[in-house]
């Protein structure tokens, strides 16, 4: 067979296309669900056969999840699990394909390996003490990485990664928040509305972009969200910087994992995509959150006191219900307020005014 000779030229163009058509299929490959649908993610223990992990797993979800908006995390009442070392809750918050959960580990003692497959990538906030997460790839001989870590780290599992976690302290127990997504840290981006927005453009995505290139953080790893910087940001009246919690299987980092910090009283009202889920780093006050349509509806919701109040104080998370829905954070500590906000992915169809 005679060998068919490519000009250079043609090469670029087979390689462009090539390329193309890889980040098409990346892209088609993620998966995508409905703001009501539902992801039952698939939990992998090692040794574990999967007929043994099922007969459990969910069943502990059903019997150990919460229904609410407000849960004080540093006092949750837990349940123990012993086929994974921990003990755990289950919140229904941040949408429906969504897997927060909060989990403690007892004293000097560690989880044993597991992981939720290529459907769910974790993302873990430690609430208090002090521990390391080992974690390895599952196929393809990815070697062990690990994080040592301390109470207001953040840190990110990529997906098909089984993990271990250990409590380092022997006297005190660790209390870490999980909050597992079907490529939470994957989404490039997700849709923000702002008070000011319709009234001065540059308040808007052009604002956003500018706060996103100047403050985004290219690690999976934060020591102290406590302490990290933040910068201004004129349209919501705080300071914010956002992560890009990088995966080590070359998917993208949404860039609306992100820290808030109040600098006044208040700060304007905005809508989000989905269900945003905010736990409070320092400080102490207030949600406010209306099913307003639009931000006229919202306001004047407020002022007639018909809105949906919240109080919290630093370990509380909070979720916004679905719709999305204009919302406020209020200040009513001495320190600014300065909460940690997860936007999950997923796709919502917002109806028509005047539908039911």
């Amino acid at each position: 067979m005679r060998a068919i000779k490519v000009r250079p030229m043609t090469r670029l163009w087979i390689a462009a296309l090539v390329a193309v058509s890889l980040a098409a299929l990346n892209v088609e490959a993620q998966r995508r669900v409905k703001f009501d649908g539902k992801v039952d993610y698939t939990l992998t223990i090692e040794k574990r056969a999967a007929s043994d992990i099922a007969s459990w797993w969910q069943p502990f979800i059903e019997q150990n999840s919460l229904e609410g908006y407000c849960w004080d995390l540093n006092k949750l009442p837990l349940a123990d699990r012993p086929q994974l070392g921990d003990r755990a809750k289950v919140l229904r918050v941040g949408g429906a394909g969504q897997l927060t959960q909060v989990i403690e580990i007892p004293p000097g003692k560690k989880t044993v390996w597991h992981g939720y497959g290529w459907d769910g990538e974790a993302l873990f906030y430690v609430l208090s003490g002090r521990g390391q997460t080992e974690y390895r790839g599952m196929t393809g001989g990815l070697p062990s990485n690990k994080y040592t870590w301390k109470k207001n780290a953040l840190f990110s599992i990529p997906v098909d990664h089984e993990m271990q976690h250990t409590n380092l302290d022997p006297a005190q127990p660790v209390r870490l928040l999980a909050v597992t997504g079907y490529a939470i840290n994957m989404y490039p981006y997700v849709a923000e509305e702002l008070r000011n927005a319709h009234q001065n453009p540059a308040e808007g995505p052009e604002e956003r972009a500018r706060v996103l290139a100047t403050t985004t953080y290219p690690g999976h790893y934060v020591d102290d969200l406590r302490d990290h910087p933040v910068a201004m940001r004129e349209a919501r009246a705080d300071r914010t910087a956002f992560f890009n919690m990088m995966s080590t299987v070359g998917h993208r980092t949404h860039p609306n994992v992100h820290i808030s910090e109040l600098v006044g009283p208040q700060a304007y009202a905005h809508k989000h995509g989905n269900q945003p889920i905010f736990i409070i780093l320092k400080g102490s006050g207030y949600d406010i959150w209306s099913e307003a349509r639009d931000l006229k509806e919202y306001e004047a919701a407020v002022k007639a006191k018909t809105a949906h109040r919240a109080d919290y104080n630093t370990g509380t998370l909070c979720g916004v219900p679905g719709g999305p829905h204009w919302h406020q954070h209020f200040s009513t500590g001495t320190e600014p307020l300065r909460y940690l906000a997860i936007v999950p992915r997923g796709e919502y169809e917002e109806k028509p005014t005047g539908s039911k």
